[in-house]
């Protein structure tokens, strides 16, 4: 399955009430529901989930900028591609829909060793199977 097949995949899932609840922490789904941005509070395993489909380490580095004071007082994870530094933010518009830029140059990289609960949960739940 291709890279833009999977991020359609979670997309359509991100909008599921069931999937919202198992995955989201309880308040990420209720800012989920106050919102009415279905991808809020989907941005790791989302992200993770990407990842692990499509070339892990070879491919991506995962990337988090930390706690802006207007995001929630939350990290906002999304990929960047090895090859040439393309960002590939699955869940920018839990942002952008609010008019807030992402500073994407501000962003850190870090690793992956184990697979999250939250990520397997939402590969399993969206149809993508096990990771």
């Amino acid at each position: 399955m291709d890279e833009l097949e999977i991020i359609r995949i979670l997309q359509t899932a991100f909008e599921n009430d069931n999937i919202k609840r198992q995955v989201l922490e309880p308040n990420w789904y209720q800012l989920n529901i106050e919102t009415g941005i279905a991808s809020t509070g989907f941005c790791f395993a989302a992200s993770e989930v990407l990842y692990r489909l499509t070339g892990q380490t070879q491919n991506w580095m995962i990337k988090s900028i930390n706690d802006p004071a207007h995001w929630n007082n939350g990290t906002h994870y999304f990929l960047e591609r090895r090859q040439n530094k393309e960002i590939v933010d699955i869940t920018s518009d839990q942002y952008t829909r609010r008019d807030i830029t992402i500073p994407y140059q501000l962003s850190k990289g870090k690793g992956l060793r184990n697979i999250s609960n939250k990520a397997r949960l939402l590969a399993r739940l969206s149809g993508l199977g096990e990771l």
